[in-house]
């Protein structure tokens, strides 16, 4: 009993989940928001204090707004109002696209706001642009330091460990060794994340819609992270676990299945090697439940990349791997076979 995985399509575990997750890295920065607040709580401040307020929101550009805010600070550095303005120009901040144009008004915006903590407001923002300007190491070394004085910020954590998910990626596609230190910094900061998303322990000061947002987003993210993390280390049982909990949250993820179409592959060859060895029923049954399982996980996958142009080559090779399995369990023919691809559709 020998495997029928084409080497290509295990290939496809690494390489697609490469491309295709690292371009799921921080579309969107999430912002801490901080709590509404009524007129009669906002603080009393000058007509002129108001005026120069006034300037900074309707200053077109964030470098407008960044030279606004710094004739602001020097007459009223001391005011109250002073969070609530570096929380406006660091919510534009996030708006801004280009990674290398968010990198320099960060630069900027940290010299004009130089007061401890106020830097924590454009961390994150800074290691999304970063990363996206693979620029690597320095986001890593970013997140690190910010971590020692912030080790529950769920947002860096959970940038640490895509960055680490990503990075083991790579290295995996391209040969080279892995970075063990990074990685188990990677895996540390994605369990702690996980920790938190699962205990539902939302920052004090972000929005309860964002952050529930948040947390069904990432969640599966989060566990998909980690097992790409044991899947490069060759943990496959613990990948496989973590990969699971992702799909029991996000099933029609095709990087997440493939991953688990690669390890349940990887499953069944080793039991079929055994049994051509010993040649015990006992083998022969561990066998065809193994492939039973890589059967389903193939249908999920067949499932989720079909009609999508941007897998057209894994549903192909997902299809031809499932019709020959298929038919080997079923006397030669895929009668039901559709059917079974049809019940993991999304609806």
């Amino acid at each position: 009993m020998k495997s029928k995985i084409a080497p290509t399509l295990r290939a496809l575990a690494i390489i697609v989940c490469a491309t295709v997750v690292f371009s799921l890295t921080f579309a969107s920065n999430p912002a801490v928001q901080d709590k509404p607040q009524s007129k009669d709580d906002m603080p009393k401040i000058s007509e002129g204090e108001q005026q120069a307020i006034n300037k900074i929101s309707a200053a077109s550009g964030v470098a407008e707004k960044l030279k606004a805010s710094a004739d602001y600070l020097k007459k009223y550095g001391k005011s109250p109002m002073r969070p609530r303005v570096a929380g406006h120009v660091a919510d534009e901040i996030i708006k801004v696209t280009d990674s290398a144009q968010r990198i320099s008004l960060i630069e900027n915006f940290n010299k004009t706001f130089n007061q401890p903590g106020e830097a924590d407001l454009v961390k994150s923002t800074l290691i999304d642009a970063l990363l996206n300007s693979n620029k690597v190491d320095e986001a890593v070394n970013e997140a690190s330091k910010h971590l020692e004085r912030n080790p529950d910020d769920v947002i860096v954590l959970t940038q640490l460990a895509w960055a680490g998910a990503n990075q083991a990626q790579k290295s995996a596609q391209s040969g080279q060794p892995v970075n063990q230190g990074a990685l188990q910094k990677a895996s540390q900061a994605g369990g702690k994340a996980v920790e938190m998303l699962e205990a539902d322990k939302k920052p004090e000061k972000m929005d309860a819609t964002y952050w529930n947002n948040y947390r069904n987003s990432w969640l599966p993210r989060l566990y998909q992270a980690q097992g790409v993390i044991l899947f490069v280390g060759n943990d496959k049982p613990g990948a496989k676990d973590k990969l699971e909990k992702a799909v029991g949250l996000d099933p029609y993820d095709p990087p997440t299945l493939l991953m688990l179409v690669s390890i349940s592959s990887d499953e069944y060859n080793q039991i079929g090697e055994r049994y051509q060895a010993e040649k015990k029923q006992a083998l022969l049954d561990q066998a065809l439940q193994k492939m039973d399982e890589l059967i389903d996980w193939l249908a999920r996958t067949a499932a989720a990349t079909e009609g999508n142009a941007q897998f057209q080559a894994v549903n192909g090779q997902a299809m031809e791997q499932l019709k020959s399995y298929y038919a080997y369990r079923h006397e030669g023919k895929t009668d039901g076979m559709k059917e079974l691809i049809q019940k993991y559709k999304k609806p």
